[in-house]
């Protein structure tokens, strides 16, 4: 009998690193801006046409950032704006700030509510009719729903087990985290 209670005894503290394991599996996952940073630098640059195909604007050189405190992203991007013929017509640089949304079907996180916080320029006279402010926000925009700027690997996913929804991504202390709500545990 006291053998049997021994090896019982034995195979609880055995145990108990591997619930101590699943309950930690199921914190939170980071990211910090350094690995949205390198995942953003592979989908630039983004050129979109203007003036119906007699120029391009193309932003390049993202610069992703997450101000503590805050509870949104900050991209700092290039941007140029060219003529059919290759001349540039502008140049300069753009802030947005942005908060961040999952989607399931690209599996990433992808900007929500963009605002350009700063346009920087070099047009020295030069530059859009109307100015490059609407044609940055739009460009912007579609950035936003089309392409993530973070893409959630299978390794990812597998640390955050079940379902991801709207309420699971939260930006604070310089990180994005993503984990389930209380009652979407598995």
């Amino acid at each position: 009998m006291k053998t049997l209670l021994a090896r019982l005894a034995l195979f609880a503290l055995a145990a108990l690193p591997t619930l101590a394991f699943a309950d930690d599996a199921a914190g939170p996952l980071r990211f910090n801006a350094s690995q949205l940073q390198s995942a953003a630098r592979a989908s630039f640059p983004v050129q979109h046409e203007l003036l119906e195909g007699f120029a391009s604007l193309t932003l390049s050189d993202p610069d992703v950032r997450i101000p503590t405190p805050g509870d949104r992203v900050r991209l700092q991007m290039n941007y140029d704006i060219v003529l059919v013929n290759g001349d540039r017509l502008e140049n300069g640089n753009v802030v947005v700030s942005s908060g961040l949304r999952y989607d399931p079907g690209t599996r990433g996180l992808h900007m929500v509510d963009p605002q350009l916080e700063h346009v920087g320029t070099g047009a020295a006279g030069r530059g859009l009719p109307g100015g490059s402010r609407e044609a940055l926000q739009d460009l912007i925009r579609e950035y936003a729903n089309s392409r993530p700027l973070y893409r959630l690997s299978d390794e990812d996913l597998a640390q955050v087990p079940g379902t991801l929804s709207a309420d699971s991504l939260r930006i604070s202390d310089g990180h994005v985290e993503l984990r389930l709500a209380a009652n979407a545990a598995p």
